[in-house]
């Protein structure tokens, strides 16, 4: 289900959909439901921000509800003063109205029933709320709340603003960090080898090294560390295939001489089965590591602060 068609679909059923959340929701008397869609594990997840001064009820009626409804309701909770439920997809969409309709019937239920008050996500109080999105996700915050963080984002922003990047402290730091990734990988490797996913370690702490030397991460950064990474993976993979071949070496009797294991290594190279192996692990190491660049890119969570919206509603 591509984002347009989940717009769509939401809207069938009663919700508006929020583009910078990529999530619905709709609002009962104080209460605010929200919907997000979840591609991976194919289903939505509802939430409800409420509190409940008897859990007892509010569980039996929420365990009842899913009892009865097992065909569609993967799981339900309560938690944090938060109601969940994850709801299964099917082929059939029309279906899936329903299924949403008998949810959204069962939370207004809910929300008439006094076991529940709509709440803050913020300091869990019932008090009037509006929704806003904080980074990516939409939450009901009351107005105290929501004037506290935003005085929290703007100094954040500001000392975001006034930090200047240190790029040689922070490419310094960057290959202290990617060595000791190396380190572990070659000390990993010698346990399974896992075709080369261990190189995440590599870069991730390749990463995290020029984030707390530099200060502040950047495109540029993000690809100066991803350079590095695979520079440093490389040899990394040649040291952990000679301190293996030293490790046979010995087993076979023939104690602990560098110069042979480096020798042997660069004549197992030349094998074409053995290159091939080598070759799949150095691809899979650097697509991981390629992986966790973008995540960093995206998401540069050290340095960047959380832009908190408008209230939506």
């Amino acid at each position: 289900m591509t984002e347009s068609e989940f717009q769509e679909f939401l809207i069938t059923v009663g919700y508006r959909y929020n583009t910078k959340s990529k999530s619905a929701f709709n609002t009962f008397e104080g209460f605010h439901t929200i919907i997000y869609f979840n591609d991976k594990e194919n289903r939505y997840t509802l939430t409800l921000g409420a509190a409940t001064g008897d859990l007892g009820k509010l569980l039996e009626k929420i365990g009842r509800f899913a009892s009865d409804n097992k065909s569609y309701i993967a799981k339900s909770s309560y938690k944090d003063r938060r109601i969940r439920m994850n709801i299964r997809m099917t082929i059939d969409s029309d279906i899936d109205k329903e299924n949403l309709k008998e949810v959204a019937k069962f939370i207004k239920e809910l929300c008439k029933s006094e076991i529940i008050t709509p709440v803050c996500r913020v300091c869990a109080t019932n008090r009037k709320t509006g929704l806003y999105v904080i980074g990516r996700e939409l939450v009901p915050v009351c107005d105290s709340c929501i004037a506290k963080k935003r005085k929290q984002y703007e100094h954040r922003r500001d000392m975001f603003i006034k930090k200047k990047q240190n790029m040689p402290a922070g490419i310094f730091g960057a290959v202290f960090g990617a060595a000791m990734g190396a380190s572990l990988y070659i000390l990993l490797y010698q346990i399974n080898s896992l075709y080369g996913i261990f190189a995440g370690f590599i870069a991730a702490f390749c990463f995290a090294g020029f984030v707390i030397t530099g200060k502040r991460a950047t495109k540029l950064s993000a690809v100066i560390c991803e350079i590095i990474s695979v520079i440093i993976f490389v040899a990394a993979e040649y040291m952990a295939q000679v301190a293996n071949m030293a490790v046979l070496i010995e087993q076979h009797g023939g104690g602990i001489a560098v110069s042979e294991a480096i020798s042997a290594t660069n004549s197992s190279i030349e094998d074409t089965s053995y290159l091939n192996i080598l070759l799949v692990e150095m691809i899979v190491g650097i697509l991981v590591m390629m992986i966790i660049g973008i995540i960093y890119f995206l998401k540069r969570k050290y340095t960047r602060p959380l832009k908190i919206s408008k209230n939506i509603l």
